[in-house]
């Protein structure tokens, strides 16, 4: 069974992301945190399971994810987790930033169901052990 971690403070993007896994991927836990220092802390306690994959969103409050991001690329136990960025960014910027800094791929949130079901899916499958 394999793990996600999701890093989002919106609550609506959270709960349709969750929908979409359990739905789609029924055998994916799902983890979830607010921001990059709920999600720091969660990594760090032993009664988190280190996650396979992480979907980390750019624009948070405390702790936002370009700062997560470097952070978990410099620590040593977490460094090998693969991170996507997820966002509503399409800025060429932020996507420049996620590539110099670790992350495995940046994917842009959409407003329809469908089209984010179809990224969700195929960013997963990119990673072959997520493929069903």
């Amino acid at each position: 069974m394999k793990t996600i971690f999701l890093i989002d403070d919106d609550a609506d993007d959270r709960e349709i992301f969750a929908e979409l896994i359990e739905t789609d991927h029924p055998s994916i836990i799902l983890q979830q945190a607010v921001n990059g220092a709920a999600a720091f802390e969660k990594l760090r306690s032993e009664d988190l399971t280190k996650p396979d994959l992480i979907f980390l969103d750019l624009n948070m409050p405390v702790m936002d994810g370009w700062t997560f991001l470097e952070l978990i690329k410099k620590d040593t136990h977490l460094k090998n987790i693969p991170v996507i960025i997820y966002t509503t960014s399409s800025n060429e910027t932020d996507k420049k930033f996620a590539k110099d800094n670790g992350a495995a791929h940046f994917l842009t949130k959409q407003y329809s169901m469908d089209l984010q079901r179809k990224d969700i899916k195929d960013a997963l499958e990119s990673f072959h052990q997520y493929t069903p």
